[in-house]
């Protein structure tokens, strides 16, 4: 495209983006013009001081004329599609927030979802298993220390460590699932080891 089909084009439609609008902006080189200006003019005058015909001196004036026109357009729709330019970014900026705004509230939305339905189930079922583990790892310390006093070395393992084996070197306690899993109670499934699910109704 043409470097005047460019600006016509940016000029013309309603619809031209950031980017054409730009494109429309680079396109105009005032700096050419203005020298074509400033040629022209010396020509005129060069006939002038030349005493140059009529015919010459008219063809003079008439491209000056057009010189001059040529830049006037040129700084007009500089002008135009500045504050066009202007505008547009604006708006593609608005649209771009609308955008992201719509995309991280419909996530959001997606994830509030999941919370209230399936993670209400799975709390629920993890609050009872994290219950049963509880009992049974009490349960097995209790018998094993019945069973040391008894002289028995029949010891039982550990319910987690059966699960999750800890290094020998560290101690398991410390990375007790009951110990450490921490959720606070919401509608329709308790809490686990948080003491502010008394503030939850």
């Amino acid at each position: 495209m043409k470097i005047l089909e460019i600006i016509r084009s940016a000029l013309r439609s309603p619809d031209a983006t950031a980017s054409d609008l730009r494109a429309a902006l680079a396109a105009i080189d005032l700096a050419a013009l203005e020298a074509a200006v400033v040629a022209a003019e010396g020509n005129r005058t060069g006939l002038l001081l030349d005493y140059g015909s009529e015919a010459a001196l008219d063809k003079a004036d008439d491209a000056l004329k057009t010189t001059v026109r040529e830049r006037d357009r040129a700084i007009a729709a500089q002008v135009e599609l500045s504050r066009r330019l202007a505008e547009a970014e604006v708006a593609e900026a608005a649209a771009a927030l609308d955008a992201e705004r719509t995309a991280i509230e419909n996530e959001a939305g997606r994830i509030a979802n999941l919370l209230a339905t399936e993670w209400v189930e799975k709390q629920a079922w993890m609050a009872a298993v994290l219950e049963r583990l509880s009992d049974a790892e009490t349960a097995v310390n209790e018998f094993n220390s019945r069973a040391a006093a008894a002289g028995r070395s029949d010891r039982i393992a550990s319910v987690e460590t059966r699960a999750f084996p800890v290094p020998a070197h560290l101690f398991a306690g410390a990375y007790s699932i009951v110990n450490r899993t921490t959720f606070r109670a919401v509608p329709g499934a308790p809490a686990w080891g948080d003491n502010s699910s008394d503030f939850v109704v």
